[in-house]
């Protein structure tokens, strides 16, 4: 893990500890195969406003998680269906190839740090609603040079104020 991440890690668990409206807005946990900081902005919506998910993902030392298009499960992040949140398709970065010496396979993995993206519209949102819940899932299948883990997944939940 590099320096620079692990003080953004450790400001951002300082301030989820600390204050209650930024505890909403950022997610951060730190796993047996990664660390990652989840942050949604803005942490004030309004019906025809738009947000932004960034997920910040660090793999361990020597470890690599699967991205898209392999057959293995690729690191992804859902929200859940909301009827105000209309959310885009996940933005990946592009992965590098690793080489699995033993089958002779290559497959698109991460193993330096990256950010996953998703872009959403906020829809129309009940009147009198002061606050609204969004939640989702980090899942992803770490390996080593060794080993293939079994699949994890990480909840993610924000409350956000709305504004009127």
């Amino acid at each position: 893990m590099s320096l620079t991440f692990s003080v953004a890690l450790a400001l951002a668990l300082l301030l989820v500890s600390v204050s209650p409206v930024i505890a909403d807005v950022i997610v951060a946990r730190n796993t047996r195969h990664l660390s990652f900081t989840a942050s949604l902005t803005p942490d004030v919506v309004k019906p025809g406003g738009r947000l932004s998910l960034i997920v910040k993902i660090v793999p361990k030392r020597r470890m690599h998680v699967y991205a898209p298009g392999t057959k293995y499960r690729a690191v992804t992040v859902t929200l859940k269906r909301s009827a105000w949140l209309k959310p885009a398709k996940t933005v990946y970065p592009k992965p590098s190839i690793y080489v699995f010496k033993p089958l002779q396979e290559q497959v698109f993995v991460y193993s330096d740090p990256f950010e996953l993206r998703i872009n959403a519209v906020v829809g129309a949102i009940p009147p009198r609603t002061a606050r609204v819940e969004v939640t989702g899932t980090l899942s992803y299948q770490a390996c080593d040079d060794r080993v293939c883990y079994l699949p994890e997944s990480e909840p993610l939940e924000w409350t956000l104020v709305v504004a009127r």
